[in-house]
């Protein structure tokens, strides 16, 4: 038996226990067959009644009022005087409804007692009453049972908020399963998305923001087919955006919940907007909405999006606790995913890596070796021709140097990367002019640049001083043209380096294969190739060194390209740190 069952049943046996004790006092006895004085005319003990904790007063079949007892003096707030020999609709507004009054007649009409509830809305307070006649009189019981009803009231909510958190407990611990069932993000929140509706909204959709500011609709799901082609078609049309002052681009933005149980209210309230974007708003039927963050180790991944239209369900703080418990989950989820994939993708990296540096170090290793075995040869006396002549030596001897210098230049970079790596990337600044610096490395590069077939301009003429580490900036300089030698081949290149008050300005531009713009974002990662290893060599290091030593001199590094008509690297350095 439930609580509100139990507390009705006591409230009927309450009220037969002072119907038998009334009734008994129309003949002078009690139930246990005693008689009492001080009875009226109609032979009701009016003394038992003065003592009863309910409010009572006895009236006249025609309502006139001839006793009340205290508990009714202390109720209405009236003295006895005022309220004897006045007709009952007079002593309380409750008592002038003609609810109340027909139920006095029938009372009067058919001797059939009647029981009923009232709640005194100004006061808060709720009564049980009982009319039942006597003779010749009409007696009237009035009990308090506010404390019985608050009573109920809570363990109403108490049980109902069990109810609901068993509920979602079980949502949960379902959206569980479904988060950890995969690791490809895209599969993950379609899966909850649809899990979540119709449960929790009509629509739910999840929306991640891009590297490149944009924002992706990742999932989403509906309760009807009918509400899809609306959705798309807004989104095209009012496509989400990371400034938006509301809604999901705020909440990406600010990783703070956003929610709004009484969307049209808000709309007729919000003041300016378009009105064409008001009306397609309105068009969707959205009664109310929640967007909640996916954060995960202090970062917004997504944003997750509940919303009700043709239900008409009222969203509650108690939803947006589920729905914050729910992202948190699907957080987690989306990061195990990313760190999964970084993982694998940190493995083929690395692979690639192996590969291409065993490569790269054996290329000028065979070439260093057979060269030294053909200096060797030359050096020895020969019966008939005697020892090679020293320009042939010469030739040679500039061979390995290149290739020593190859390998000493392949060497440092893997030094670098483990420097960076580890955090011991040390600068030691002192005062340089760039453009000198500039003058200076350009001439190591003319055996390379006459080998690829490139022209080199360069404009260098005014000071451009800074407080700067002269190895770093040579690195800088060097990984710059060469990345320029490598993919502008047979094509001219430029250098120009300048300076304004606080900035100092490098940039190397070739005209060479270009930088696709997919490829953008990965350019300055490390051991990122955006070429084939086959037609351009290298470990994939040298713009994610550069990026490094830019940013550990508080600079930036710009990139410009055209797939097909080069590429422009912009280095700006402050020319004093902050």
């Amino acid at each position: 038996m439930g609580a509100a069952e139990m507390l009705s049943g006591r409230y009927i046996a309450l009220a037969r226990s002072h119907t038998d004790r009334v009734d008994s006092l129309s003949t002078g006895q009690d139930p246990d067959g005693a008689s009492h004085g001080g009875s009226d005319t109609s032979g009701l003990d009016t003394a038992l009644l003065d003592q009863m904790p309910e409010a009572v007063v006895v009236c006249s079949l025609d309502a006139v009022c001839v006793h009340v007892n205290p508990s009714l003096e202390r109720h209405l707030g009236r003295p006895r005087q005022e309220l004897l020999g006045r007709r009952l609709w007079e002593l309380h507004p409750e008592w002038t409804e003609r609810s109340f009054q027909e139920r006095f007649r029938q009372v009067v009409r058919t001797g059939e007692s009647a029981e009923f509830e009232r709640h005194a809305e100004p006061q808060d307070r709720w009564f049980v009453k009982r009319l039942f006649r006597v003779h010749e009189r009409v007696v009237l019981f009035s009990r308090d049972i506010s404390a019985e009803k608050k009573q109920e009231a809570t363990l109403r909510a108490l049980y109902d908020e069990m109810r609901r958190a068993q509920r979602h407990a079980a949502f949960l611990a379902q959206a569980s399963e479904v988060l950890a069932s995969s690791l490809e993000h895209d599969l993950i929140l379609q899966r909850m998305a649809h899990l979540a509706v119709p449960i929790l909204g009509d629509a739910c959709s999840v929306d991640l923001p891009m590297p490149d500011g944009q924002v992706r609709r990742a999932a989403a799901a509906f309760s009807r087919q009918e509400m899809v082609a609306p959705a798309q078609d807004f989104q095209t049309r009012y496509p989400i955006r990371l400034e938006d002052a509301a809604g999901i681009g705020k909440v990406l933005r600010t990783g703070v919940t956003e929610f709004t149980p009484d969307f049209p209210a808000m709309l007729a309230a919000a003041q300016g907007g378009s009105s064409a974007y008001r009306r397609d708003v309105e068009a969707l039927g959205i009664s109310a909405y929640i967007i909640v963050p996916l954060i995960s180790r202090g970062r917004v991944l997504g944003a997750l999006t509940l919303l009700n239209s043709e239900s008409r369900r009222r969203y509650t703080e108690a939803d947006v606790r589920l729905a914050e418990d729910l992202a948190r989950r699907a957080a987690t989820s989306l990061d195990n995913g990313r760190l999964y994939t970084e993982a694998q993708e940190a493995v083929r990296a690395r692979d690639s890596f192996l590969s291409v540096a065993s490569h790269e170090l054996n290329t000028p290793l065979t070439s260093l070796m057979l060269n030294i075995q053909a200096l060797r040869r030359d050096m020895e006396p020969r019966a008939s021709n005697g020892p090679a002549s020293p320009e042939a030596l010469s030739t040679k001897v500039v061979a390995v140097q290149r290739q020593v210098s190859r390998l000493s230049s392949l060497v440092r970079e893997l030094l670098d990367v483990s420097r960076i790596t580890a955090g011991r990337l040390r600068l030691e600044r002192e005062d340089l002019d760039l453009a000198a610096l500039t003058r200076e490395v350009v001439p190591r590069f003319t055996e390379d640049l006459a080998r690829a077939g490139c022209a080199l301009h360069l404009e260098a003429g005014g000071a451009a001083t800074g407080h700067w580490d002269r190895l770093r900036l040579e690195q800088v300089l060097q990984n710059l043209l060469s990345n320029a030698i490598k993919y502008g081949r047979g094509r001219p290149i430029e250098v120009r380096v300048g300076a304004d008050a606080s900035r100092a300005c490098l940039s190397v531009k070739d005209q060479g294969v270009g930088i696709p713009p997919e490829g953008r974002a990965r350019l300055f990662q490390r051991f990122e190739r955006l070429a084939s290893e086959r037609h351009y060599g290298g470990l994939g290091l040298g713009l994610w060194i550069v990026k490094q030593i830019v940013d550990a001199m508080e600079g930036r590094i710009l990139v410009e390209s055209v797939p097909g008509q080069g590429s422009t690297f912009i280095v700006e350095l402050p020319r004093h740190p902050a």
